[in-house]
């Protein structure tokens, strides 16, 4: 690579934050964009979770492509789409036009999100990796802390679609810094057709231990984005917040859900004590959810706090593992990881905003019983099937 490290690492950290960025951003402006669209939160909302849907295809194929014709063409490619994409949101007055654009720009972000990855397996290697995956876990909660506070401030100054162009800017940074990387392919470059390259996610998928614990790890990612989804009705319409409010309210129980995760990680857990408490936050998210949220905004905010902890402290501990397996598939590995992370993602949101607007909290607990109850059967499976895992111990 010519970028040195520092930069690098730079890099993958941006391209890290193009969920947040794509979606958090502007959350605390949807109820003024179903003012301005003329339309209902329901149709509002499927810009986020038709963004997700194709985001979690894009990204499945990417990674494949990406090991057969390499990271700068993709990457840079990818951020023009992306840019492109999001200025046309910028200008756009019809929401149906709106959401293809919105899937559209998915396509966009699928890039930057396997480049990430696929950037850490390439250039990094044991502890190191180890390390670089914690700062992009750490990344994906400030990512959601600090996009809807920025997104605010966009908002309360030059009005919600201010909160495309923004993220146009940074992947424009982020395509002019991928011209400075190596022209050449990864070490392990694939041979053959695409075609061949995107069948060769059977391989990863074929792993019975590595899809059944990647589903387990992810599965908290559901009922976060189930309550991203449908937070600025339930913190503006239901509980008066203003936009301002609304976005502290989500950074802070960010924040308190990684010093929950923190505190986790510094009991230095066994694999089957973390795993233990990780269902543990489940059930008190869920619990809280279901009984407490409906009674006041700082016992609603409250209550997603252990399912913040539970995505960090999962993710960190799973994906370093997860990273170890079919080396040569770099992309791959990637692609399949994104794919499950954004498809579980896709169906929380879903599940939430199918609920009348009444009654979203609801919505978002049920995600967190699903989730809840998903992550339980997939560690019994892994358990009793005998199912390996490289590098998980008790």
């Amino acid at each position: 690579m010519r970028l040195g490290k520092g930069p690098l690492v730079f890099l993958i950290l941006l391209l890290s934050m193009f969920g947040p960025l794509s979606t958090d951003m502007y959350l605390s402006g949807l109820p003024q964009m179903v003012e301005d669209f003329d339309t209902t939160a329901a149709t509002m909302n499927m810009s986020l979770y038709m963004f997700m849907l194709v985001l979690s295809f894009s990204i499945l194929v990417m990674g494949p492509i990406s090991d057969k014709y390499g990271r700068k063409p993709i990457l840079t490619l990818t951020m023009a789409i992306y840019v492109a994409s999001n200025l046309a949101c910028y200008f756009t007055t019809d929401v149906r036009l709106f959401i293809v654009l919105r899937m559209i720009q998915a396509f966009g972000g699928a890039g930057a999100m396997v480049s990430a990855f696929a950037l850490i397996k390439d250039c990094f290697e044991g502890q190191e990796r180890g390390r670089i995956l914690t700062i992009v876990s750490i990344t994906g909660i400030l990512g959601p802390i600090l996009s809807p506070v920025i997104g605010t401030v966009l908002i309360n100054a030059f009005g919600w679609r201010s909160t495309f162009a923004a993220p146009a800017l940074v992947a424009a940074v982020c395509m002019v810094m991928g011209f400075f990387l190596q022209p050449g392919l990864p070490v392990e470059r694939l041979t053959g057709t695409v075609l061949q390259s995107v069948t060769r996610l059977s391989a990863v998928v074929r792993d019975k231990g590595f899809t059944v614990f990647m589903m387990m790890i992810c599965i908290f990612t559901a009922s976060q984005l189930a309550y991203i989804a449908v937070s600025s009705y339930i913190y503006q319409e239901k509980f008066g917040l203003t936009t301002t409010e609304y976005s502290l309210a989500l950074g802070a129980a960010c924040i308190l859900g990684l010093a929950l995760s923190m505190f986790v990680r510094r009991l230095k857990l066994t694999n089957l004590q973390t795993v233990a408490a990780v269902f543990i936050q489940g059930i008190a998210s869920f619990l809280m959810m279901a009984f407490a949220a409906e009674h006041g905004w700082y016992l609603f905010m409250l209550s997603i706090v252990p399912c913040c902890s539970n995505t960090i402290t999962a993710r960190s501990f799973g994906f370093e593992l997860l990273m170890n397996h079919h080396d040569g598939d770099n992309g791959s590995v990637s692609s399949v990881l994104n794919f499950n992370t954004f498809i579980l993602a896709f169906i929380g949101m879903v599940i939430s905003s199918s609920f009348p607007e009444e009654m979203f909290i609801y919505g978002i607990a049920s995600v967190l019983l699903m989730s809840c109850t998903v992550f339980a059967i997939m560690w019994l499976i892994l358990r009793h099937m005998g199912y390996p895992v490289k590098n998980l111990k008790d």
